[in-house]
């Protein structure tokens, strides 16, 4: 299992949190998802066999998002 933390746009609120959370949770390879809108990210615990960065970043986008580079 790896962690990422990834910067994301756009969370103005606890209900962004909710979602974005929610969604990246149903993802098969995640583990655990804490999202905090006032920090502006997410830091998500993964399997790198099943799933990679970029699949990440972009269900964050899905989401409605920006997921910014470092």
């Amino acid at each position: 299992m790896e962690t990422v933390d990834i910067r994301v746009d756009g969370m103005s609120c606890g209900g962004c949190e909710d979602r974005l959370t929610e969604a990246l949770g149903r993802v098969a390879g995640v583990g655990t998802v804490a999202a905090d809108h006032e920090k502006g990210n997410v830091r998500v615990l993964f399997d790198s066999r099943r799933i990679g960065e970029a699949a990440l970043r972009e269900r964050i986008t899905l989401c409605g998002f920006d997921p910014l580079d470092d």
